[in-house]
């Protein structure tokens, strides 16, 4: 579910064109969770995850395909009228550096398509959206 006071389509997403460019990571343990905020690490959720990710200007919902790959689809903000399948880089804050696989409050998400690198506005929130589990059959 979207938050009320974010509307999904109004969105202040970029795309950076051109070829992927290397990164380095913020610290060498890619198992620790980084200072800047809550989060969350994507190869740590099974397919099928659902996350909502409310940032400054925007909200998406996440599917997950392959946490380890880093796939999932995307609906949400400007950039993503119907669901997308995208690469969730990782969080950043900028100058190139990103922290691959996560999503952290604080910091903005790098998200591509192909060569295409999308960058959100930065994430007040992550969540994982659970669905009430289905009733036993009688």
């Amino acid at each position: 579910m979207f938050p009320d006071d974010i509307d999904p389509l109004d969105s202040e997403s970029a795309i950076v064109e051109g070829p992927v460019a290397s990164r380095q990571a913020v610290n060498s343990d890619p198992t620790r969770e980084p200072a800047a905020g809550p989060g969350l690490m994507l190869d740590s959720l099974e397919p099928g995850t659902r996350i909502v990710v409310a940032t400054k200007h925007s909200a998406y919902r996440f599917a997950v395909i392959d946490g380890a790959q880093k796939r999932a689809t995307v609906t949400g903000g400007k950039m993503f009228p119907e669901s997308t399948e995208v690469r969730i880089e990782g969080a950043t804050a900028g100058a190139g550096v990103i922290r691959p696989g996560w999503i952290i409050v604080g910091l903005r998400l790098e998200l591509s398509i192909g060569l295409k690198r999308i960058t959100t506005s930065s994430v007040q929130s992550v969540s994982l959206d659970r669905e009430p589990s289905a009733a036993p059959a009688a």
